[in-house]
């Protein structure tokens, strides 16, 4: 084995951007670059979220499948573990006999599964990936002590190797790269939504590769007997949001010096503007106008922060970026930090979860739904229902 490369998150879809459809490609544009990076001693590893919703369509099942058979015979081995986005174990997960995964049973000279249900895969000779698929933070820690326990028994046999533990779940020591609004409402709940923290890894692993977390970075996290442990999140292939700006790449482990590396695979072109005058309105909207319309995957996303809500040179602007790029408006309210001081305040988790809720930009449909298992259900019941079904 050369290379192990460390992905996550692809959440294959048409257009992952819901309220946006014409964002569309992103996710499949990043696969296409990933395969041509890939040769046959080389192995693909995808920690969660696949696709991005429990039931994609044919198209993007075809897509996925389309990548996996092209590379099936060119690549030592391709494995993933499931998300929550995918969690309800589909048939089309099982996207080409090259594929390993956790919890099927495929007749694979690498694949180890035991009788507690947990997974080690052989990598070569050197190296051990311990894989789990997402699970509730009620049911973590016992899982990974399982997984503690497995992997003590192998470092008996083989002290030398070097183990990895790959996961899908949420950590609080990389949730603040994750963008402002989310970092708010977690910190409102003091992390109490972040499942993974430090002490609760199993000692002995030299590598953890964390899914979920839509960025990329590389971080420490204190194992359970108090030493510093290598985690990797790769995130996600594509943008789903303003915040995600850190997206589209992936890590690269050289199986040999056990050096890892970076790489680009794609990301959308962003940029953000500040608006403050009506003449600053009308240049861009002039800049627009002179440009020639791009290709798809060269059409950039830009945030536009707007000091003044003019409805007309608003729409005048969307018109003219129509090709060009992909609008956000965001204007700044002068209330702003009293609505932030006014969550800080909460006295409960209650509230500050009704605050969370209420701040949130979910559907109507889903802040009701939450509101409703509020009223019925304690708050920590409810930020499970938040992270089990990804309502919001």
């Amino acid at each position: 084995m050369n290379k192990i490369y460390i992905t996550a998150d692809w959440h294959l879809a048409e257009g992952a951007w819901k309220p946006r459809p014409e964002i569309a490609g992103d996710a499949f544009e990043s696969l296409r670059r990933l395969s041509e990076m890939i040769d046959k001693n080389d192995m693909v590893l995808a920690a969660g979220d696949l696709f991005d919703v429990k039931r994609p369509s044919s198209d993007v099942v075809i897509g996925a499948k389309r990548f996996t058979e092209l590379n099936t015979l060119h690549i030592a081995n391709y494995l993933f573990i499931q998300g929550q986005h995918e969690l309800s174990k589909p048939p089309w997960l099982n996207i080409s006999k090259g594929c390993l995964h956790v919890d099927y049973e495929f007749i694979a000279p690498v694949l180890q599964h035991s009788n507690d249900g947990l997974t080690c895969f052989e990598i070569g000779e050197e190296v051990h990936l311990y894989a789990m698929d997402w699970s509730l933070s009620l049911n973590l820690q016992t899982k990974l002590n399982e997984i503690g326990k497995a992997l003590d028994k192998s470092r008996a046999e083989h002290p030398n190797r070097y183990n990895i533990l790959m996961l899908h779940q949420t950590c609080n020591a990389v949730m603040a790269g994750t963008g402002a609004d989310r970092m708010k409402i977690l910190e409102q709940l003091d992390f109490r939504a972040c499942e993974l923290r430090d002490g609760m890894i199993p000692h002995g692993f030299d590598l953890v590769v964390v899914g979920d977390t839509h960025y990329h970075t590389e971080f420490q996290l204190i194992d359970q007997q108090g030493r510093t442990v290598r985690c990797l999140s790769p995130g996600s292939f594509a943008m789903q949001s303003l915040s995600e700006t850190n997206t589209g790449k992936c890590f690269v482990l050289d199986c040999t010096t056990k050096e890892i590396s970076s790489v680009e695979l794609y990301r959308r072109p962003y940029k953000g503007v500040k608006i403050e005058t009506p003449v600053a309105f009308d240049q861009e909207i002039r800049s627009y106008i002179k440009q020639e319309k791009l290709s798809q995957f060269d059409i950039p996303i830009v945030k536009y922060t707007l000091y003044e809500n003019d409805a007309d040179r608003i729409s005048a602007l969307q018109q003219a970026c129509v090709g060009k790029a992909h609008p956000f408006f965001s204007v700044v309210k002068e209330n702003k930090e009293e609505q932030i001081v006014e969550i800080g305040n909460a006295e409960s988790l209650g509230d500050l979860v009704a605050s969370a809720i209420k701040e949130s930009e979910a559907t109507d449909g889903a802040k009701n739904l939450l509101t409703d298992l509020l009223s019925h259900n304690s708050p920590d019941e409810v930020l499970h229902s938040y992270y089990k079904d990804m309502v919001l």
